[in-house]
C-alpha cells in the first residue's frame, strides 16, 4: 500500500487544481523542463508539485517533490492518460534551501504509468524504497537545490541503486504548491 501513497497524495493535488476556476491560472508563466536518465535513456519532465507538510516555520518535517512528463493542465484534467513519467521525493525541512540534501528516505521512479478514471496505474518501477533488499532500492541519493523562488525551482537530482545503476536528472521551471 505504501507505493500508491505518493501517488495518491500527487492525484489528490491534481483534482484540487481540476476544481480551481479557469482564471486561477492566469499569471503563471509557461511550464520549462527537465529530464532524467537511466541507463542511457532519457525521460522528459515537463511540471512539478511540491507538497510542504511544515505547520509553522520553525517545524521541519515533510517536503514532497512530485515530477511527470506531462503539462499540469494534463496533470490536473479529467482524461485518461498514458506513457506518464513519474519521479517522486521527500525531503525534511522547513523550507527548500539552496543547498544539497542526502537524506532522502522516502522516493519513486517509474515509467509507463497510465491515469484511467482517476486512478493512477504503476508501470515500470525503476526506483522504490519498498523493499532495501531490492535492485530497486537506493543505496544513496542526493539532491542540490541552486534555484528556489516563489514561483521557480531549480535542482538536480541522482540515486544510486542497489545495483548500481545510477537515475539521475534535473528540474528547472515553475512548480505548483497547494496551500495548506
Amino acid at each position: 500500500m505504501k507505493p500508491n501513497l505518493p501517488c495518491l497524495i500527487a492525484m489528490l493535488f491534481a483534482c484540487i487544481l481540476v476544481s480551481c476556476s479557469p482564471d486561477d491560472g492566469d499569471g503563471i508563466p509557461n511550464e520549462n523542463s527537465g529530464e532524467f536518465m537511466i541507463n542511457g535513456e532519457s525521460y522528459n519532465l515537463v511540471s512539478a508539485i511540491i507538497t510542504d507538510e511544515n505547520t509553522s516555520t520553525n517545524d521541519s518535517s515533510e517536503i514532497s517533490i512530485s515530477l511527470f512528463n506531462k503539462t499540469s493542465a494534463e496533470i490536473t484534467g479529467n482524461s485518461d492518460l498514458s506513457d506518464i513519467s513519474y519521479v517522486y521525493f521527500e525531503i525534511e525541512d522547513t523550507t527548500i534551501q539552496n543547498t544539497t540534501y542526502s537524506q532522502i528516505d522516502d522516493y519513486e521512479v517509474s515509467i509507463n504509468n497510465t491515469v484511467v478514471d482517476s486512478e493512477f496505474n504503476h508501470g515500470t518501477v525503476l526506483l522504490s524504497d519498498d523493499d532495501p533488499e531490492s535492485d530497486m532500492y537506493a543505496q544513496s541519493a542526493s539532491m542540490t537545490v541552486t534555484n528556489f523562488t516563489q514561483f521557480n525551482i531549480a535542482f538536480t537530482f541522482s540515486f544510486t541503486r542497489n545495483d548500481g545503476q545510477v537515475i539521475s536528472g534535473s528540474y528547472d521551471g515553475q512548480y505548483f504548491m497547494p496551500s495548506n
